[in-house]
C-alpha cells in the first residue's frame, strides 16, 4: 500500500474538516488559542485535521490513538511485530522525555522494521547523545500571546526536499526550531544489544536553512525527528497551502503501513505520577501500609464521638465586601466597562501580592511559572487570565458586556480554587 497523494483528495477532506472546525467562530475567542495538541480539539491549537487525515493518506491501515499515560515499554506483541508491512507511531507534543527502559523499547520497535515519527520542542538528553543531534532554539510554543497574528516570523520558515523552492508557515505561534548534528562519529552511541543509528541522518525538512525534519535508520525501520510540533495544528494546516506540507511529509515514509498508532504526549515526564509510584520503592511502599495500618486503627478505636456536636456560628457579615459590591454595581450601570475593568485588575494583582508575596511588576513567564506553583492553579488558568490582564492594561481589548462578564467569572474561579 503506498501513500495516497492526489492534491485534490488532500484538499477536498481539508474542504470538509474545515466546515467543522468554524474557524470564524474560533478567531473571536480569546480562550481558545492555548496549546493542547489534543485530536479531537477542533480549537486552532489542536490536531484533529491532522488525525482526521490520516485516513486519507493511509487509506489501508488501522489508525488507533493512545492514551496520554501510554508507557512504551507496554506494547504488546501486535504492535512490536508486523510480518506483512510495517507500524508507524506518531509521537506528537511539546516535551518528550522518556525513562531508560521506555528508549530501549522503542528501539526494539523501530528495529522490527517499524517507523516512528517523533514531533517534540524539547528532547531527551539520552536520545539526543545517542544520536549525537541536539534540539536548539526551544522557545515559543506557549508565550502570551499579545495579537493572534503577533509572530510575523513564522509566516515564510518550512520547507521540503520534494518542494525546495516553496515555503510554508503561518502568522502564528512559534514554528522555530531545528536540530544541531554533530559531526563526530567517534561520540557515537555506547552498544545496548540493539544494532546502530545510522551514524548519519537523512535531511527531509529545514526550518530556513536549518534541518528540522531528519530521519534515523535503525535495523529494518526508521526514526523521524520533526522539530515544529505546532506544524500539525489546526491553525498551520487551515492555512492555504499548507496542506501540500503535511502531504509531502506523510509521502516520506515507506509504503505498506498496516497500523499506526498516534500518541499525543503533550508534555511527557519519566515517571508517571500515579498512586503506584510510591509502592514502587521499599521505603516508600513500608509507610504508606504503615500509614493505611495507622488510619484502619483510628477509624475503629477513635471513631466514636467524645463531645457533644459542636452548633454553627454564622459568621459576621463583611459590611467592607457589600460596600466592594455597590461600587461595582454602580460602575457597572453606568457602561463604564473599562474603569470597572481596571479597577478588577487592580484589585486582583493586590490580592496577589498580599497572598502569595509576589511582585506583580512584570507579569513574564517567571511571574506565571511562579503563580501557578503558588497557586496550586493550572498553567493553563493562570496563563489564560494574564492575558486577560495583559489586553486590558495595553488597552487593545474590546471591553464589552461579555467581555467584563468572562474576566469576572476567571478571577473569580481563581479565588475559589486557590489553595491558600
Amino acid at each position: 500500500m503506498r501513500i495516497k497523494t492526489a492534491k485534490n483528495l488532500t484538499i477536498l477532506f481539508l474542504a470538509f474538516v474545515y466546515t467543522s472546525c468554524q474557524p470564524d467562530k474560533l478567531m473571536k475567542d480569546r480562550v481558545k488559542w492555548q496549546v493542547n495538541l489534543e485530536t479531537d480539539n477542533k480549537k486552532p491549537y489542536g490536531t484533529y485535521l491532522a488525525y482526521s487525515s490520516l485516513k486519507y493518506f493511509f487509506p489501508d491501515a488501522h489508525i488507533e490513538a493512545l492514551s496520554h499515560s501510554f508507557r512504551y515499554n507496554s506494547m504488546d506483541n501486535k504492535m512490536k511485530y508486523n510480518y506483512d508491512g510495517h507500524n508507524l507511531l506518531i509521537l506528537h507534543g511539546l516535551d518528550f522525555y522518556i525513562s531508560d527502559d521506555e528508549w530501549i523499547a522503542l528501539k526494539e520497535f523501530i528495529n522490527n522494521g517499524n517507523e516512528i515519527v517523533l514531533f517534540c520542542s524539547s528532547l531527551d538528553s539520552k536520545i539526543e547523545r545517542e544520536l549525537n543531534c541536539v534540539k536548539e532554539n526551544r522557545d515559543g510554543e506557549e508565550s502570551i500571546l499579545y495579537d493572534k497574528n503577533h509572530e510575523k516570523e513564522n509566516q515564510h520558515v518550512l520547507r521540503t526536499n520534494k518542494s525546495p523552492l516553496v515555503l510554508y508557515g503561518y502568522n502564528g505561534r512559534s514554528l522555530l526550531g531545528y536540530f544541531k548534528i554533530e559531526t563526530d562519529s567517534s561520540k557515537h552511541a555506547e552498544d545496548t544489544g540493539i544494532a546502530y543509528f545510522s551514524a548519519y541522518p537523512d535531511t527531509l525538512g529545514y526550518e530556513q536553512d536549518r534541518p528540522d525534519f531528519v530521519r534515523y535508520k535503525l535495523g529494518n525501520g526508521h526514526l523521524t525527528l520533526h522539530a515544529a510540533p505546532l506544524a500539525l495544528s489546526n491553525y498551520f494546516l487551515l492555512q492555504d497551502g499548507n496542506e501540500i506540507y503535511l502531504s509531502d511529509m506523510w509521502q516520506t515514509l515507506p509504503g505498506n503501513i498496516q497500523n499506526i498508532y498516534w500518541n499525543d504526549y503533550f508534555k511527557r515526564s519519566v515517571e508517571s505520577a500515579g498512586i503506584g509510584l510510591l509502592f514502587k520503592y521499599r521505603a516508600t511502599r513500608l509507610a504508606m501500609w504503615l500509614a493505611i495500618i495507622a488510619l484502619v486503627l483510628y477509624v475503629l478505636f477513635e471513631g466514636k464521638r467524645k463531645q457533644r456536636i459542636i452548633p454553627i456560628i454564622p459568621p459576621l457579615k463583611n459590611d467592607s465586601v457589600s460596600f466592594v459590591e455597590t461600587v461595582g454595581r454602580l460602575y457597572y450601570n453606568k457602561g463604564n466597562h473599562t474603569n470597572l475593568s481596571q479597577k478588577m485588575v487592580q484589585q486582583f494583582l493586590e490580592w496577589v501580592r498580599t497572598h502569595y508575596f509576589l511582585n506583580t511588576n512584570l507579569l513574564n513567564e517567571n511571574f506565571i511559572r511562579q503563580l501557578t506553583i503558588k497557586s496550586g492553579q493550572p498553567e493553563a488558568t493562570v496563563r489564560g487570565l494574564l492575558e486577560l490582564i495583559h489586553e486590558i492594561k495595553l488597552g487593545t481589548a474590546n471591553i464589552d458586556d461579555a467581555y467584563l462578564y468572562q474576566l469576572y467569572s476567571t478571577i473569580q474561579i481563581f479565588y475559589k480554587n486557590n489553595r491558600l
